[in-house]
């Protein structure tokens, strides 16, 4: 009876450490996904930045 549990108890804890590491595998992957989301944001509105100041620049020019 002792060795039948011993080996359940040992499935439970791989059962529970393989969730684990998938459950930090999945969260890494949606970090990556979100930082990649993040720069493509920040490059645009570093792009309207610059755009409007040369619009700003080419008003200016005019006026």
């Amino acid at each position: 009876m002792y060795l039948s549990e011993t080996l359940a108890r040992d499935r439970s804890s791989a059962r529970y450490e393989e969730a684990q590491h998938a459950r930090i595998a999945r969260q890494a992957a949606e970090l990556r996904k979100l930082d990649r989301i993040r720069q493509r944001a920040e490059r645009k509105l570093l792009r309207a930045w610059q755009r409007s100041d040369e619009l700003r620049a080419s008003i200016e020019a005019v006026g």
